[in-house]
């Protein structure tokens, strides 16, 4: 899997100066602006290399000429500046088409975004049509369609093909979605805050207040620590509502009510962790930037809609290739894996001694038949094939006594006039060692199950035809397969 992060910079063609998209406001109620400009095909991409989903191989910056080729899936990262997140009540509408739900969605968005819906590329959980049957409110994630286009036509125009695009910081599942979910690299929950415990740090004190909702009934807020050492720390708060950038002063904190869920979970980049634990009073879970790329790749919001969107068919096998990594190397799925190994060997043991069993059956059964055959024919020196010997040994017998054997004419002619219809008269044959021409009969006459029983008495059927007193007609051969001659 190659992972790549769109970039958040370019330069701008008019002034020269660098553009950034503007963060989520507190209230969801703004988009970020798309940039009007191309982006330069010089632009470095940071990506990773990931051959499991779960864990990084490579990592590093390039532009989109050098980037690896051929490293699997590639999934293209939205930085988590140019989404804005809006929790709405979707009414139910039928039939549920890409194209009705737009038109459904720039209604309800018009009037609370403050660009034209027209230009905005909408991000969908995944399964959007469940819960707008069920009447539950539904997450929408908003970005600039313009930047998504010129961010991705800098890797298509290099011959990299997207097949997913994620967030980087996404809102938290609902708890239909998060039962028995676990992201990559994310740690359990921590010590809780305590009611009414003061969060201090060198410039400002506040409260971070209770939570009245129970972990049962809303999902498990995630609070990032992000920013690089030589910057300020950036807060991002990741709810079931949204993903909200919080102030940077912690004076200001008391108004997101999240921050005081017992279930908080709190993930840190490394440098971040010793300050942010004294900040905030309790030890934050350490997370990288490559386990945050990670974790994005395991969204349910799928940002690939609209002309990004694949064909079902591309989808279904996108789907089948991550549900096989998934259960090939996620931990989750270690003992299913073990069991499976064990049934695999249990198998291969169990078939390997049926296997011994049989042959030791058979040979016990050889043994047999020689000390029968030379019980029953003492002249008999050497045995070699018991069975055929036996055969041979018993055709010298009947012979002897003018009995009629297997491949006589007699015999021939008695079964051979068991397969033919029973008021069929014989008009001219011929024979001659073991073999038996009929004169005049069609193998057509001889029914399917007919032949069956002919092969298994050891007899070989084939029609011919030939040419009796200038005339063609059919001929039925029969010849006695003597395995023991």
């Amino acid at each position: 899997m190659l992972i790549i992060a769109l970039p958040l910079l370019a330069p701008s063609k008019a002034s020269g100066k660098s553009l950034t998209a503007s963060a989520n406001s507190a209230a969801h109620s703004a988009v970020p602006h798309a940039f009007s400009h191309a982006f330069s095909h010089a632009y470095s991409y940071h990506y990773w290399l990931s051959p499991n989903g779960l864990s990084t191989s490579l990592s590093g910056q390039a532009a989109a000429a050098q980037l690896p080729k051929n490293a699997g899936e590639v999934v293209a990262v939205i930085p988590w500046q140019c989404v804005s997140w809006h929790a709405l009540k979707i009414p139910a509408f039928s039939p549920f088409t890409s194209q009705k739900l737009s038109a459904v969605l720039s209604g309800m968005l018009e009037d609370q975004l403050l660009d034209d819906v027209s230009a905005l590329h909408f991000i969908l959980p995944s399964n959007i049509r469940d819960h707008i049957q069920k009447g539950q409110e539904v997450v929408i994630g908003v970005c600039a369609q313009d930047w998504l286009r010129q961010a991705t036509k800098g890797l298509q125009d290099h011959g990299i093909t997207v097949q997913r695009i994620v967030c980087e910081l996404t809102p938290t599942p609902t708890p239909s979605l998060s039962t028995n979910i676990k992201i990559p690299g994310q740690i359990p929950d921590q010590m809780p805050y305590q009611k009414g415990q003061k969060v201090q740090n060198v410039q400002n004190v506040g409260v971070v207040p209770e939570l009245d909702a129970s972990p049962a009934q809303s999902a498990a807020p995630v609070l990032h620590v992000l920013g690089a050492p030589s910057g300020a720390p950036v807060a991002v708060l990741c709810t079931a509502e949204g993903v909200v950038q919080l102030p940077q002063s912690t004076s200001d904190w008391s108004a997101f009510k999240a921050l005081g869920a017992k279930n908080l979970k709190i993930l840190c980049e490394p440098h971040w962790i010793q300050s942010t634990s004294d900040t905030l009073g309790r030890e934050p879970s350490p997370h990288n930037v490559s386990q945050r790329m990670l974790s994005a790749t395991q969204s349910y919001w799928d940002a690939a809609t609209g002309e990004w969107q694949q064909s079902r068919s591309l989808r279904f096998w996108r789907g089948v290739q991550r549900n096989y990594s998934t259960l090939r190397h996620h931990p989750h799925w270690s003992l299913a894996r073990k069991a499976f190994i064990s049934l695999v060997i249990l198998n291969l043991v169990g078939l390997n001694a049926w296997s011994w069993m049989q042959n030791a059956n058979l040979r016990a059964r050889e043994q047999d038949l020689s000390k029968l055959l030379k019980e029953t024919f003492p002249a008999i020196g050497l045995v070699v094939d018991p069975s055929l010997q036996m055969q041979r040994e018993m055709r010298r017998l009947q012979h002897a006594r003018g009995q009629s054997a297997a491949g006589d004419m007699e015999s021939m002619l008695a079964t051979i006039a068991q397969a033919l219809p029973s008021n069929y008269k014989l008009q001219s044959f011929s024979y001659s060692a073991n073999e038996l021409k009929l004169i005049g009969v069609s193998k057509d006459l001889v029914s399917p199950l007919g032949q069956s029983n002919l092969q298994k008495a050891g007899y070989t059927v084939r029609g011919e035809n030939m040419v009796v007193g200038g005339q063609t007609v059919p001929v039925l051969i029969v010849t006695f397969v003597d395995a023991a001659k």
